[in-house]
């Protein structure tokens, strides 16, 4: 039949939306990343933005087994800034134990993390522009690795600014992932109003 071993195989499923306001789906982790920010880019444009600084906008690969990609990226770009942007467990879903992984929760809005790999003069500007465009938001506390590309960006080419905002998840690496619309919507504003604040010059990070 052709099957080997090294043939890449998935589960045969479709997306559908659930109630009205929740997105079903397997693979969410990370593809609903490169739909918000590939949305980020369509805003700046139809909005005719200029940014006063270079942007590129880019998916990684590998995450899930060493952030390779992202290393190779933060090589061959060497940025000043990194905002990234992944999935993160609502922990409201069934055998997550909330007192070690704290309150996250769909339909709450993106999730600000605060961790050694943030830098925080980057995410206050994060949480400010959250505060005043009026944007939901939630944290979360993480004592040592994010464990996403934001561990690979702020650790490279001598220290990169760095900061990540994610995206509530349930049933994470399963067939049926689920994220809320507006936790979505949340997300790609709050990375197109951040972008809009940030500066260019000569400081070590381009922020008001």
């Amino acid at each position: 039949m052709g099957v080997h071993v090294g043939c890449v195989i998935t589960y045969p499923d479709t997306f559908h939306i659930l109630n009205d306001d929740k997105f079903v789906c397997r693979a969410m982790d990370n593809r609903m990343g490169g739909f918000m920010i590939a949305e980020v880019a369509r805003m700046l444009h139809e909005n005719k933005k200029k940014l006063p600084f270079g942007l590129y906008i880019t998916n990684s690969v590998q995450e899930e087994i060493g952030l390779r990609g992202a290393q190779m990226i933060a090589e061959r770009i060497q940025p000043n800034v990194a905002i990234v942007t992944d999935v993160t467990h609502d922990t409201t879903t069934p055998m997550i134990d909330k007192k070690k992984e704290g309150h996250i929760e769909l339909g709450k809005g993106p999730v600000i993390a605060y961790a050694p790999a943030v830098q925080q003069k980057l995410r206050d500007l994060i949480t400010d522009t959250a505060e005043k465009k009026k944007i939901p938001f939630q944290r979360a506390a993480l004592s040592r690795a994010t464990g996403t590309d934001t561990d690979a960006f702020a650790y490279s080419n001598s220290g990169v600014a760095s900061a990540l905002i994610s995206l509530p998840l349930r049933y994470m690496h399963t067939t049926v992932e689920m994220v809320h619309k507006t936790d979505v919507e949340a997300v790609i504003k709050l990375i197109y109003e951040s972008l809009l604040k940030m500066k260019n010059n000569d400081s070590y990070s381009y922020f008001e």
